[in-house]
């Protein structure tokens, strides 16, 4: 009790770090940017094309920042203007920073091209939005069209390879572009909240909280706290749902087809539990501005407790199945490794960069949610090859479990929503930024909003991360491990097809 009026009468300690760090970065960059500002828990920085150089060198170098990950380039147009939106982060700082760069509507790909080159003599990763000759392309030793699984269906790869070993590997997702950029123009809020999930169909209550707590942020809506409980319920039901999932499709691509069916039977479990409380799968449409659609049932909840319990039985029966084989093993062990460097300058997150020795979880730190009344640990890799990847989901969908339980036990009473009318609502005008830890990683969702209207609205997805790092793991690896390696990134197209 005492706590929580603590934390109403007195910012949290990451708003007053965010907001030190804030004036550190105008003392030092004053005369290289043209403003910062805090952008949600980001900073943005508005800064010319003429001074990226400078302004980035210090960001990386300058030890009080540290800005050490890179992790997305995205375009958006903002009252008739063009913008580049450059994703960085801090992992030992704890921090992100969104560089906005205008670039002119008369030469803008040839600007694009040359902040990009800018960007890629510090982040390596960014060489993936760089221009790739289609004939250089066309010449490749084997070209692989889209997989047949889900997650490597949406790109094409073209593969230079000497005898069985790949040299290099380059990933083309234009086949995957079908998202329109302006889809979010017009649309009424509850409408955006029934679309966002499109974007992670393997665990779709995720974009939906990223998007409603944004809105929240801009309102300074406190939400109820039951609503909050039950959004964190939902979330580790999807978490241990996607966890599942990918051990089916890695089972799939290992032609272990017992355990690929017992793991969707058992997945098939998890969603039925979510069809139960949302009345829908894919697409939950259950998160709201102020809380969530409808509350849950005693009875719901007990069925949630006794159905747990099964899935904890029949996971660890499927974990010592496949732990156990050695054939499966000697097929995950030393294959697809990452380092913890490479791991860090690639802006992974998620149970990627955790299986890569990283133990970093957005939930112990986020405190919009009540992760910090519930006890879990941080499972974590020591070499970053597949086994750790799929070890890590193991122990992270054994953790999910406890969780839930937890939420259930904790569960408080009260209203489930804080009643709002969005139709008259107009906010000041504005950026915001919001991130929450989805299965895959951080989802992160940027909106420029102005009154009633939407501006700009931007989804960076960890995803992308994965499949651009997945280039430099491919090289040295064998030809037949690449849909393991990939299959291994949990890679969620909905995240991507949206650039």
């Amino acid at each position: 009790m005492f706590g929580d009026i603590y934390n109403k009468i007195y910012p949290s300690t990451k708003t007053v770090f965010v907001e030190e760090v804030r004036r550190n970065v105008d003392f030092v960059l004053k005369d290289k940017i043209n403003s910062v500002s805090k952008s949600g828990s980001d900073l943005l920085i508005d800064v010319s094309q003429g001074n990226i150089s400078g302004v980035l060198k210090e960001l990386k170098e300058n030890p009080e920042f540290k800005i050490d990950s890179f992790k997305s380039v995205n375009t958006c147009r903002s009252d008739d203007k063009n913008f580049l939106i450059i994703n960085l982060s801090s992992t030992i700082r704890d921090f992100s920073v969104l560089l906005k760069i205008e670039v002119s509507e008369r030469e803008r790909e040839k600007n694009y091209f040359e902040i990009i080159d800018i960007l890629q003599s510090f982040y390596e990763a960014a060489g993936f939005y760089q221009y790739r000759d289609k004939d250089f392309l066309n010449n490749a030793d084997i070209n692989i069209p889209p997989g047949i699984l889900d997650g490597l269906d949406f790109f094409d790869m073209d593969v230079y390879a000497e005898d069985d070993v790949i040299k290099e590997a380059y990933i083309n997702l234009d086949i995957g572009r079908v998202v329109n950029r302006h889809y979010f123009k017009g649309m009424k809020i509850f409408n955006l909240i029934a679309y966002i999930s499109r974007f992670d169909w393997k665990a779709g209550i995720f974009p939906e909280i990223c998007l409603c707590r944004a809105f929240e942020e801009l309102l300074r809506l406190e939400v109820p706290e039951k609503a909050q409980y039950i959004r964190m319920l939902l979330g580790e039901l999807y978490r241990i749902s996607n966890h599942i999932y990918f051990i089916s499709n890695l089972c799939n691509v290992l032609n272990y087809d017992v355990l690929y069916s017992i793991a969707l039977l058992e997945r098939e479990r998890v969603l039925r539990l979510i069809e139960t409380i949302t009345g829908s799968r894919v697409v939950p449409n259950y998160i709201r501005v102020g809380g969530v659609k409808e509350d849950i049932s005693a009875e719901v909840l007990n069925k949630i407790k006794r159905s747990i319990l099964v899935i904890l039985r029949n996971v660890r029966k499927i974990e010592k199945m496949m732990m156990n084989d050695f054939m499966v093993i000697e097929r995950l062990k030393d294959v697809g490794i990452i380092s913890r460097g490479e791991a860090l300058e690639y802006g992974l997150s998620g149970p990627n960069l955790r299986a890569s020795g990283i133990r970093f979880d957005l939930r112990k730190d986020k405190e919009s949610f009540y992760y910090r009344d519930l006890s879990f640990s941080i499972p974590a890799g020591k070499k970053g090859d597949c086994l750790d990847r799929v070890a890590v989901r193991f122990a992270e969908i054994y953790q999910s479990l406890r969780l839930v339980n937890q939420i259930i036990d904790k569960l408080p009473h009260g209203d489930y929503i804080k009643k709002i009318n969005l139709t008259n609502i107009e906010f000041q005008h504005g950026t915001f930024s919001y991130d929450v830890e989805c299965p895959h990683g951080l989802f992160k969702i940027y909106m420029e909003v102005d009154r009633k209207e939407i501006k700009s609205l931007i989804v960076m997805g960890p995803s992308l991360n994965s499949l651009i790092l997945s280039e430099k793991v491919l090289r040295g690896s064998r030809i037949e491990d690449i849909n393991l390696i990939l299959t291994s990134m949990d890679i969620s197209p909905g995240e991507i097809m949206s650039i």
